[in-house]
């Protein structure tokens, strides 16, 4: 059985909609990765298996923790068939 995402459960929120104004820019700095094109699709993609997906979670975390806690548990609901 798949592990629920955010694709899979519409109501639960985006990552992207947890990011500060400038966020590739943060996270670029804080990871040293140079390609913007690589981070916008981790954090658009929600890719957790992505390396630099840890400073994607630390970044929201620290901008909106409620909205970062209603993301995590969305996680790991399982989504109801029809949804």
């Amino acid at each position: 059985m798949p592990t629920p995402t955010t694709i899979e459960n519409p109501a639960a929120p985006r990552i992207r909609q947890l990011m500060p104004d400038g966020f590739l820019r943060t996270i670029a700095e804080r990871t040293g990765c140079t390609q913007r094109a690589t981070l916008s699709g981790v954090v658009n993609y929600e890719q957790t298996s992505s390396k630099y997906w840890p400073a994607v979670e630390q970044l929201a975390r620290e901008t909106n923790p409620d909205g970062f806690a209603e993301w995590q548990a969305a996680q790991l609901q399982p989504v109801a068939a029809g949804a």
